[in-house]
């Protein structure tokens, strides 16, 4: 019986054995069926990524035909077929390719298309780009000497008061007594980060800034290359790439630095091309053809122009050491207001001398003032509730982190910021103030951006800005014109005089 016992224990055994191995066998197989490189799983991604490419084919093919049939037999340009592609995935790019155009998906998926329609796929770049902005981010901003924390988060609006029973009453309290601002958080030590891998050895790399000047070279980098540049400017930043196969490209959008601002935009451009030609007699079509430019050298030349100009701006104070350090500055919630000061308006003339500036809601805004005046009275604020922190008018820089600031959180677009801000400025044409004169500081909801108001429209605001031939600028347009011609972004020099519709705002700088 015990011989019995041991000989079908053997067996059971060998046979699990066995078993075992018969399934791992098959498991094998099945594997390999399901995930080798001709397997079932493989096939499956193959035929996605076909769907996949023949779909953006047909959708180059549609964007292409639709600008034909709306075009009077005009040649298509690459920003009506970008403007077009763009309407199905907002991330496709276009670029001209000679005679052609070279179309991206998100998908990194390349075509080019002729002037005949005729749409192929590209040979897939060899060249990997990364391109990316990084800094070090304060979580919890500063608060200064004699201010308290009213409430709301870094991101929709970091609000404090100078009234220490303001404390942690709510942003939207109607009980507030003290002088607000908002903290505008600007990332520290912040650097471009440029990395390149290539199957090719790359022939050159060229980094270049908004303005369109190299700020890095190199040449026969190998197969990788990874560098960090420090940016000087908002705006675009572009890496070309040159390998024995050609050129890629990629760029980066930086809204984030405390730095002049460039905004500019194909969008802007042509919005100006616009203006340029309304009381003209010749058409857009009209210059391009007898000028022998194309739209996009007539933008690239404009851009250029107005480039140019922002290199001699002039920021008499501009506080980028502190800004740094502290990962941030603070901005006036409200516009200067004029406290216990009336103005007569027929007479031009304050009746009553403002006795303090005030960054209240339901303030009599402080126009007909000087800049120097402005300046005079900003940094005086600061003396006057006896706290650390350094007063006074905002930089272009700081303007500029604004609303880049107010872009990035998603709180208004490009369009509104820099095209037409009448949704959120107290304009000659909104739709929600039922006036076409001043209003009282944060008088409507609609002016509120991440907890600042009225930055655009109102007053204009005069700022540490100067241009190089000493003009100081002013910024965010007034109640007098419309939200197209003087948006948010807006930025006009002006001698030095007294006007209905200019005033300033307080900053405070730590």
């Amino acid at each position: 019986m015990k011989k019995q016992i041991k000989k079908d224990r053997g067996i059971t055994l060998i046979a699990l054995v066995v078993t075992i191995v018969v399934l791992l066998i098959l498991a094998g197989v099945s594997i390999s069926m399901l995930a080798g490189d001709n397997g079932i799983i493989r096939q499956s991604q193959r035929a996605k990524e076909r769907t996949t490419i023949e779909e953006e084919k047909e959708q180059v093919k549609l964007s292409y035909n639709a600008v034909i049939a709306g075009n009077n037999g005009q040649e298509v340009t690459r920003k009506q077929l970008e403007d077009e592609l763009k309407k199905y995935d907002d991330r496709i790019t276009v670029e001209e390719d000679g005679d052609n155009f070279k179309v991206t998906f998100p998908s990194s998926n390349v075509y080019t298309i002729d002037k005949n329609g005729k749409v192929e796929e590209a040979e897939k770049s060899d060249v990997s780009i990364s391109l990316t902005i990084k800094g070090t981010k304060v979580e919890n901003p500063p608060i200064p000497s004699g201010f308290v924390h009213v409430g709301g988060s870094i991101n929709e609006g970091y609000v404090i008061s100078d009234a220490q029973e303001d404390e942690n009453k709510d942003v939207d309290s109607d009980d507030l007594k003290g002088n607000q601002f908002v903290w505008v958080p600007v990332e520290k030590d912040q650097k471009i980060t440029a990395k390149v891998t290539s199957k090719e050895d790359i022939t050159s790399i060229v980094i270049t800034d908004p303005y369109g000047d190299n700020i890095k070279e190199e040449n026969n980098v190998g197969k990788s290359y990874n560098e960090e540049i420090e940016p000087t400017i908002n705006g675009e930043y572009k890496i070309k790439v040159t390998t024995s196969k050609g050129e890629t490209s990629k760029t980066l959008e930086v809204y984030s630095l405390y730095a002049q601002n460039s905004w500019l935009t194909d969008e802007v451009i042509l919005k100006e091309i616009e203006e340029m030609f309304r009381e003209s007699d010749m058409t857009v079509e009209e210059f391009l053809a007898e000028s022998k430019m194309s739209l996009e050298e007539m933008i690239a030349t404009l851009f250029s122009m107005e480039m140019s100009k922002y290199k001699y701006h002039i920021e008499t104070e501009d506080y980028k050491e502190n800004v740094n350090t502290n990962g941030g500055f603070y901005i006036g919630r409200y516009e200067a207001g004029a406290d216990g000061g009336k103005f007569d308006k027929a007479m031009l003339e304050w009746t009553e001398n403002p006795t303090r500036v005030v960054s209240k809601k339901g303030a009599t805004v402080w126009n007909w003032i000087l800049p120097t005046e402005a300046l005079t009275k900003a940094r005086e604020y600061a003396t006057s509730v006896e706290t650390t922190a350094i007063s006074s008018l905002l930089t272009g820089s700081a303007w500029d982190r604004t609303l880049g600031w107010i872009y990035e959180t998603g709180n208004k677009t490009i369009e509104e910021i820099v095209v037409d801000s009448k949704s959120w400025g107290n304009y000659k044409d909104d739709t929600f103030s039922g006036t076409e004169d001043l209003i009282k500081t944060g008088q409507f909801p609609n002016t509120k951006a991440n907890n600042i108001y009225d930055l655009a429209g109102n007053v204009d605001e005069w700022t540490n800005d100067f241009f190089e031939d000493g003009l100081p600028f002013h910024r965010g347009g007034d109640c007098f014109r419309n939200g197209s011609n003087v948006p948010a972004f807006y930025r006009d020099s002006e001698i030095f005089n007294r006007s209905l519709f200019t005033g300033f705002r307080v900053a405070l700088y730590l």
